[in-house]
């Protein structure tokens, strides 16, 4: 029965309001705009972050609030794609989301090999496991193949207003 319980879907019940808090939207804030603090919508936002700040938190509260949408852009380099960039107060409530709620709950449910986005778990960690592999595989068949993939438009066809529903609704 312990083994089942173990590979049992993760629910997150009752933390909504519990971890919606000024400060940890604060906190959220402060980690959306390291590294970018010389763009012009954050110079903005920092001008009047208290206030920004407390109207989100009464938004996310109330169940009033609403992601504002995208802005659409290309990058050429080093290919051709299609970039949809989120108002920066959105980009806060999903480092939020992500701190309070995904990473804490799934994150530690996750196989090893799982590399993408997470903290030391990245593009050179994954990269050296694929060696790892590759020297293992050279060793027991002298000869393998390796295949390599993606699935394309797959973020396009992700509902991403349904999480933030859900996990208010949890």
């Amino acid at each position: 029965m312990e083994d089942l319980q173990n590979t049992m879907p993760k629910t997150i019940r009752n933390k909504f309001d519990k971890i919606l808090s000024y400060e940890t939207l604060m906190e959220a804030h402060k980690k959306s705009r390291k590294g970018k603090g010389y763009r012009n919508e954050i110079i903005k936002f920092n001008l009047k972050q208290e206030e920004y700040i407390m109207w989100l938190y009464n938004e996310l509260k109330n169940g009033t609030y609403k992601h504002g949408g995208y802005k659409v852009f290309y990058v050429t380099e080093p290919k051709v794609r299609k970039i949809e960039k989120s108002r920066y107060i959105d980009r806060i409530v999903h480092r939020w989301l992500v701190d309070n709620f995904l990473e804490p709950t799934f994150v530690p449910t996750f196989i090893n090999t799982s590399f993408a986005c997470l903290k030391n778990r990245g593009m050179h960690r994954a990269a050296l496991y694929v060696q790892k592999c590759m020297k293992s595989a050279l060793a027991k068949w002298e000869e393998y193949y390796v295949l390599k993939m993606d699935v394309a438009k797959y973020f396009d066809s992700i509902d991403k207003i349904f999480y933030l529903k859900f996990y208010k609704e949890k």
